[in-house]
Order: structure tokens, then sequence, then C-alpha cells
């Protein structure tokens, strides 16, 4: 699992970076000032940026009810990896990866447990695996760029515990969020954001099965990023 997700990784970056080349490779838009003397245009011209970052967070995720269980997550603590790359303050995409705590805790839905009334309550300790492709808009103001993101990936549950009643389970998963980066250094600068996911609640457990609700799952986060 490590291999393939060292594969990935480098798979994205070398991609990004021919994107990025062949980007820094065209001319930027130009208007004539006077005869023979081409200018550049401010108005149109944009510096296209590429920067991989690494980020920790503390998650905050919602507890479901629905089947006869209540479903109950606990929060934990990840991490995650960014590869960006803005062409345009419009105009902007990434690859994310995050890792974290997902232990799952499952009981009988107090007063509608129906047949589910006599199991007693488990908890399955568990990690999340996200990988998201999200599109991102971005400004400049100064040292401060101010973004948003949006998009979709997979939410990969899996038990720790290797027993049979325990299933991996991978979901859809919606991306929301926004943050800024601050520059603090040339070549280095602080990514304060928040982060937020949508995907239906895992079922881990085949004794309680799934409560067939959709949850969400919040991340505050902060990290550093590095212009590639």
């Amino acid at each position: 699992m490590k291999r393939k997700r060292v594969q990935f990784a480098t798979l994205l970056i070398t991609v990004t970076a021919m994107g990025a080349a062949m980007a820094g490779a065209q001319s930027a838009p130009q208007t004539t000032a006077g005869p023979g003397t081409p200018v550049q245009n401010p108005a149109r011209t944009y510096m296209a940026e590429t920067d991989a970052a690494v980020s920790i967070y503390r998650t905050f995720t919602q507890s479901t009810t629905g089947n006869a269980t209540l479903q109950t997550p606990s929060n934990g603590y990840g991490g995650m990896f960014e590869l960006r790359h803005i062409q345009s303050p419009w105009i902007g995409y990434e690859v994310a990866e995050g890792f974290n705590q997902a232990n799952q805790g499952y009981a009988p839905a107090p007063g509608a447990c129906a047949l589910l009334c006599g199991n007693k309550p488990e908890t399955i300790t568990a990690d999340a695996d996200e990988v998201g492709l999200n599109w991102v808009i971005s400004t400049k103001r100064g040292k401060f760029s101010p973004f948003a993101v949006g998009g979709m990936g997979f939410d990969i549950t899996i038990p720790t515990e290797n027993l049979p009643t325990l299933n991996t389970v991978v979901r859809i998963m919606y991306d929301y969020g926004g943050g800024v980066d601050v520059g603090v250094l040339p070549h280095a600068g602080l990514r304060l954001q928040y982060r937020g996911h949508v995907y239906k609640a895992p079922d881990l457990d085949v004794t309680y099965g799934a409560t067939d609700r959709f949850t969400e799952s919040g991340e505050a986060m902060i990290g550093v990023y590095f212009p590639l």
C-alpha cells in the first residue's frame, strides 16, 4: 500500500511539473507601446505557480442514525499532502491525499433499535485515506493569497483489526474549503485552511450494517507550502 502511494505521488509530481513547464514556455500577451516596442499588458498577465504543501489537521465528524443504528465517529488527528497548480485567479487545480484516525462507534439507536436492541455497543479502530481532485480559485494581496477549493474524490476507511465481521469501505467524497497562504520566505510559506468532506457513513461492522446516511467531516489545518 505504501509503495502504491509513493508511486502515485511521484506520477502526480511528474505530470504537474511537465504542465507547469509547458505553461511557462507560452509567451505572455503583449501590447505595443510604439512602433517595434512590444510591452507586457499588466491587466492580462498572470504568473502561473506550482507548489507542494504538507499540513496537519484535527477532524470533527458528525454522528449519524439510521436503520436502527447509531454511528458515532471519534475525532482524531491526521496529515495531508497537496500538489497544486494555479494558472490564473479562476483556473487552478490540485491533487490532495490525507490520512487520519477514523475510529467508528456503533450502538443500537435509542428508541428505534428494532432487532438490534440486544447488540452490545462496539468501537472499531480504523484509519481513513482521503484522495481528492479539486478546483482552486486564488488571488494575491501582497504576502497573502486567499483561496477556495471544491471537488470530489474518495474516502477509504480501513479497520486496523483483521476480523471477518469488518470491512474496508470506499465512499465517494465531496470536498469544499478555503484558506489563505502567507508568504514568509522566498521559497516557503504558511498555509492555513479549513476543509469539509461529505460522504456516506462507512459501514465497517456487518453486525450493525450501514446507517445509509451522509456524514460530514471537517478538518482544521495548518501547514507549509513550497513553490516548485
